[in-house]
């Protein structure tokens, strides 16, 4: 099945294959440009997102460990929920640094 799904600037185009267990395996790509907070001066900017995905969907529980893809439990497949995790993942990234505060020391003292 293909994926084409885009929210709050980022797209998802990926392919979703079903496996044999029941899961779901899920290859694309993620990109687009979206508003984020810088961590050090706390202002929103642009930041651009170009990242190869790599999901596989399981049934919780889930015990085990996969080297290749990224595990994500989920009863449904449900790629709005999958989305609006990988945006707030970007979203509360550590690495959100605006271009002014990139030469900046973080732990500067008061």
């Amino acid at each position: 099945m293909k994926i084409n799904k885009t929210k709050e600037g980022l797209t998802l185009n990926a392919e979703s294959i079903k496996t044999k267990e029941g899961d779901y395996i899920i290859t694309g790509k993620l990109s687009g440009d979206i508003e984020v907070e810088c961590v050090k001066c706390l202002k929103p900017f642009m930041r651009h997102i170009d990242e190869d995905i790599k999901f596989k969907i399981v049934k919780p529980p889930y015990e085990g460990f996969d080297e290749e893809y990224d595990i994500i439990e989920q009863e449904k497949l449900d790629i709005d929920e999958i989305l609006n995790s990988e945006i707030e993942s970007i979203k509360n990234d550590f690495s959100n640094i605006c271009k002014s505060c990139e030469n900046e020391e973080f732990n500067k003292e008061f």
